[in-house]
């Protein structure tokens, strides 16, 4: 019984984590400028990852269960420092943000 209640709650957490990430895919593609695409790829790409990463955890498997939680450790840690090199580098190279 136990086992089907995990199973449904990774599927649940898999079907939210992708959706997360295609709402961020379709924000980077259709967005005008560098800044906010990326302000759309951190506000869902980060939590979409952790929430496919997630439901990985709800497996039994002991060995799968660490490596997602060590990914999401990485993860965390790491998608805002990428966020802000890509910023800073845009901003290096003068582009600037389009107000319309």
């Amino acid at each position: 019984m136990i086992s089907v209640v995990l199973d449904v709650i990774g599927a649940a957490l898999l079907l939210v984590g992708l959706t997360l990430m295609t709402i961020s895919l379709y924000g980077v593609l259709r967005l005008p400028d560098t800044f906010s695409q990326l302000h759309a790829q951190g506000l869902a790409t980060g939590p979409g990852v952790l929430a496919v990463l997630a439901s990985s955890v709800a497996t039994e498997n002991a060995a799968i269960i660490t490596f997602a939680v060590l990914a999401i450790v990485f993860v965390t840690l790491t998608s805002p420092v990428s966020g802000h090199a890509i910023a800073r580098s845009a901003r290096h190279r003068g582009r600037r943000r389009q107000v319309e």
